[in-house]
């Protein structure tokens, strides 16, 4: 390889993720293998973005960022799909609406709830991705998540509705409140 002219190697296809992945509920490794429930189709894809929460310290004199001088303190994990499928999951997900007892025949029917209850957060909830050769996939689970940004629902003449959500990691309140829970699974030998 010449330097600076590329870094395409015969490891580069199977190091790029493609295509729009897809987005579970209970995702984890059992018995050799990856199990979960897909959430729904997307059209557009989705977005996961980890973040660590930065603090600069502020020292007399130093007038650019030090090493050392930079604290993590926390941080944030999101995800924001765009669902083509207008499910009751996504419906429950984006308003913390419960089923209720429907007063018209051959409906279900969702009503708002008070509180965010156990069952609105989802566990185990997880993208999985596979690379442009299709030899790996590229897995990321949340502990836990909570969708934080609401149910809108834009609906226009001759285009698909698509419902756009935001969940974000949360923590279990007895476990390790320092850091995010977030895992990324990645084949070996990268």
């Amino acid at each position: 390889m010449v330097i600076g002219k590329h870094a395409v190697t015969t490891n580069t296809p199977g190091n790029i993720l493609l295509g729009a992945g897809t987005f579970h509920r209970g995702l984890k490794f059992t018995n050799g293998k990856w199990e979960g429930t897909c959430l729904g189709a997307t059209s557009g894809g989705g977005k996961i973005a980890i973040a660590g929460e930065l603090l600069n310290l502020e020292v007399d004199g130093m007038l650019v960022k030090t090493k050392g001088m930079t604290i993590k303190q926390g941080g944030t994990a999101t995800a924001e799909i765009s669902f083509a499928e207008l499910s009751t999951d996504v419906l429950k997900m984006g308003t913390f609406f419960t089923e209720g007892e429907s007063d018209a025949e051959g409906f279900a029917m969702l009503t708002d709830k008070a509180r965010i209850t156990e069952g609105d957060y989802i566990d185990g909830f997880g993208f999985v991705g596979f690379t442009a050769d299709g030899s790996k996939q590229i897995i990321v689970i949340f502990e836990s998540a909570l969708c934080t940004s609401g149910l809108e629902v834009e609906t226009k003449n001759k285009e698909q509705t698509v419902v756009k959500l935001t969940l974000e990691a949360y923590a279990e309140n007895a476990g390790d409140l320092d850091t995010l829970p977030v895992k990324i699974y990645y084949p070996d030998g990268n």
